[in-house]
């Protein structure tokens, strides 16, 4: 039953604030008063580990009295959260208790899952409002840190902006960073220097830049990888290896077009990265034939003839409705031959295309890892996905995170709320978050 795994301690370059990795040190170390505070404050994060151990430390009277009706609560939840041992081990116990006891249980359960504070799915509509921006009319390449290029190091910078009426940006924050602390500063200079088109107000937007010389080898990814055992440590439940194995992922996609469909139905896999997972997008049509006022990207399975025999999304309802507008369609009249396809259709001011594709599992997305490290503790991906999920926004504003208050604050002045939005500011400010003061005067 005892399935905690063991973790030796990570190198100074993941060292990070107090999360799952800590927890399950405090728990090799035996110090299970303090394992168990830190694994029950990853519950509302819905952290499936987390719950998982609390509950063999339950069942194990590990820093507690035996408790089945408290371990079989715990392992329920984790099941529900598709821990791959959890039902096992929920089974196993509830063969042990009387009916009353397992009452108690799923009691306790209810109250567990309604501590859940981020919760997976979000409505499509929500989403919507975090993509109004205005395109950048000119982008500043950032300079590349001599002692980064030298040493052969890539990584990438995920940053927050706020952009004027006159297309100028007036404020950046940095939200997450791969190596932490390496292309920062630089990322921040280069953007301030961006210049979007005019409109009638300010807004917010959100930028990834990537850091790279020349295209990413597989070798170079595999190497890095290997280095710092990032799938192993990732698959143990570390944090700070999750958001870096998501920025890893995240270059290596986006320089193949993002040609990747994530398919949920695959087995989960870890590694090793190969070079059709980082090889640029390859261009198979530029003459398309879309059906009228057709806007989308969408993952498509093609005949001999170009004609779409199926169309593939992991969201039930976007599905049904692109498969409504492609299926049975020829999309080119051009010889292409049968088989995966991206069709582009989203990209700057680039006329659609099509790109020969893949299937990945969910474990080689940059959006899975980024999900388990923010689950796991991380605030660096919190923050990141806090630009992109109301939930995420709304769970660090109830932790009063600095850099979420700032932004938070500056959505509600821009959208007439003026009073409630200086609040948050000023409490950011309170926090010495910089940023947040650089926002306020832009306001």
């Amino acid at each position: 039953m005892r399935q905690l795994a063991m973790l030796v301690l990570l190198c100074s370059t993941f060292a990070s604030q107090a999360d799952l990795l800590d927890a399950m040190k405090a728990y090799e170390n035996k110090d299970f008063t303090k394992a168990a505070q830190e694994f029950t404050a990853l519950l509302p994060l819905a952290n499936e580990q987390a719950a998982f151990n609390l509950g063999a430390m339950a069942a194990n009277a590990e820093g507690q009295s035996r408790d089945l009706v408290k371990a079989l609560a715990y392992f329920e939840f984790a099941a529900s959260r598709e821990h791959p041992s959890a039902k096992t081990m929920a089974d196993k116990i509830r063969s042990k208790l009387s009916e009353a006891e397992q009452q108690q249980a799923g009691t306790m359960l209810t109250q567990l899952q309604q501590q859940v504070r981020v919760h997976d799915k979000i409505k499509p509509e929500l989403l919507a409002l975090f993509d109004s921006e205005r395109k950048a009319v000119k982008r500043i390449a950032p300079e590349y840190p001599k002692e980064a290029a030298a040493r052969g190091i890539f990584g990438s910078v995920t940053l927050r902006m706020l952009v004027n009426e006159q297309g100028t940006v007036e404020a950046v924050d940095v939200l997450n960073a791969f190596p932490k602390g390496v292309f920062d500063r630089e990322a921040i200079r280069a953007l301030k220097r961006w210049k979007y088109e005019p409109g009638n107000s300010k807004f917010i937007g959100r930028v990834m830049l990537t850091f790279n010389i020349g295209d990413v080898d597989h070798r170079k990814v595999e190497q890095l990888l290997g280095e710092y055992n990032m799938w192993q440590y990732a698959a143990l439940g570390s944090p700070a290896h999750q958001n870096a194995l998501a920025h890893i992922l995240d270059l290596a996609r986006n320089q193949s077009d993002y040609t990747q469909f994530i398919d949920d139905s695959l087995p989960p896999a870890l590694g090793p990265i190969t070079a059709d997972l980082v090889k640029n997008g390859k261009v198979v049509s530029k003459e398309l034939q879309l059906p009228e006022g057709f806007t989308h990207d969408a993952f498509v399975t093609l005949d001999d003839q170009a004609v779409v025999l199926a169309v593939h999304d992991n969201n039930a309802e976007h599905q049904a409705k692109l498969t409504a507008q492609l299926l049975g369609k020829r999309l080119t009249t051009e010889q292409v031959p049968a088989g995966f396809y991206k069709l582009q259709n989203q990209d700057g001011d680039k006329s659609p295309r099509l790109l020969s594709a893949q299937r990945i599992p969910q474990t080689y997305s940059d959006s899975y890892w980024l999900e388990q490290a923010a689950r796991g503790g991380s605030i660096e991906a919190q923050r990141a996905l806090a630009a992109l999920e109301p939930q995420w926004e709304m769970y660090l504003l109830e932790q009063q995170d600095p850099v979420v208050q700032s932004w938070a604050g500056t959505a509600l002045i821009l959208g007439g709320q003026k009073a409630e939005g200086e609040k948050l500011l000023d409490a950011a400010i309170a926090k010495g978050h910089a940023t947040a003061k650089e926002l306020k005067a832009a306001l």
